[in-house]
């Protein structure tokens, strides 16, 4: 069984307060949202010994925070969100032990606003998880 999008938003949902939460596509319309998005850029890894021989897999996500008309607020909720994963280890999302969260950045993506004014921020994240 995959580690899934709606499974990693699943469990943050139980660490971070959003009023809504999406996986794949967020709805602009909402004033405050978190987004969550496969993306591209973790490694691979597989054992000499094949498939069978391989004990964890690297789902690499992007989190949104789509987070009102205030940069400061925007910025303190995508921290929030960042400091919810970092340095946290051996917790199960969905039946697999998550060994690590890799966050690839420093802190927070600022990428400005949207169309509408929101500020947007995003987080990387290398879910090391077991198969």
């Amino acid at each position: 069984m995959t580690l899934t999008l709606g499974a990693f938003r699943d469990w943050l949902k139980t660490q971070i307060d959003s009023p809504q939460w999406y996986a794949g596509k967020i709805d602009g319309k909402k004033e405050q949202c978190i987004g969550i998005y496969g993306t591209t850029g973790a490694p691979q890894r597989l054992a000499v010994g094949g498939k069978a021989a391989t004990g964890y897999s690297v789902k690499a996500v992007s989190i949104l925070v789509h987070w009102g008309r205030n940069s400061n607020t925007a910025e303190q909720k995508a921290q929030e969100v960042y400091d919810a994963l970092f340095g946290v280890s051996n917790v199960t999302i969905s039946g697999k032990r998550v060994i690590m969260f890799r966050l690839p950045q420093p802190e927070p993506i600022s990428v400005g606003t949207d169309d509408e004014g929101i500020y947007e921020y995003v987080i990387e994240v290398h879910i090391y998880h077991e198969r």
